[in-house]
């Protein structure tokens, strides 16, 4: 499987789960395919389910349609509601997250967080309540001063998978900061003021 977000991983595994047998063959990926859109009516072909499983070689970053409609054959509303739904389940955090982290809901609002990864990236963010986070400093990244995000929490070693980025009115498309070695330096610099 593969380690993009390490909520990817989860929702593989419960995939998984609720096809009945692990993906192996390339007939399983044809055969998933039929049966999401079967059970869904929302079609995903065989060659992004293979992509999504590392059965191929191409792993672009996968779109968060796909994990949308995966999140929903498995009873979810979409990739969301998914990864809210695990971060509150206490065997997906011991099992999967048993590294440093910082969890938005335990930031007060206006709380600095720096962030860095391969090769030498800093950003340092401002968190302005209920998981929302402005870009106040960029150092060798993609992401820009100003720029607008939401996301539940940052782990060494894990990517930071962010669906769409708020820049100058208009939304991007998704970004991922350490792709290929995860964020290498996450700490709270300011704790921000009490509500």
């Amino acid at each position: 499987m593969a380690k993009i977000i390490p909520e990817l991983n989860y929702l593989l595994a419960e995939v998984e789960k609720r096809y009945g047998r692990r993906l192996s063959t390339s007939a399983d990926f044809e055969a998933l395919s039929v049966v999401v859109e079967h059970e869904s009516g929302e079609l995903i072909s065989a060659s992004t389910l293979k992509r999504l499983w590392g059965y191929v070689t191409l792993r672009p970053t996968p779109r968060i349609s796909t994990l949308n409609v995966l999140s929903r054959y498995i009873g979810k509303r979409d990739f969301s509601a998914f990864r809210q739904s695990i971060i509150n389940d206490g065997h997906y955090v011991s099992n999967f997250f048993s590294v440093k982290k910082i969890c938005s809901h335990d930031l007060k609002k206006g709380a600095e967080v720096l962030i860095g990864w391969a090769p030498n990236r800093l950003v340092t963010l401002r968190h302005d309540g209920n998981g929302d986070y402005t870009v106040i400093k960029s150092e060798n990244s993609k992401l820009l001063e100003g720029d607008k995000f939401k996301t539940e929490s940052f782990m060494i070693g894990y990517p930071l998978y962010i669906p769409r980025i708020l820049r100058n009115g208009e939304y991007t498309l998704s970004y991922i900061a350490g792709t290929q070695e995860g964020l290498n330096r996450v700490d709270v610099i300011s704790e921000g003021i009490d509500q």
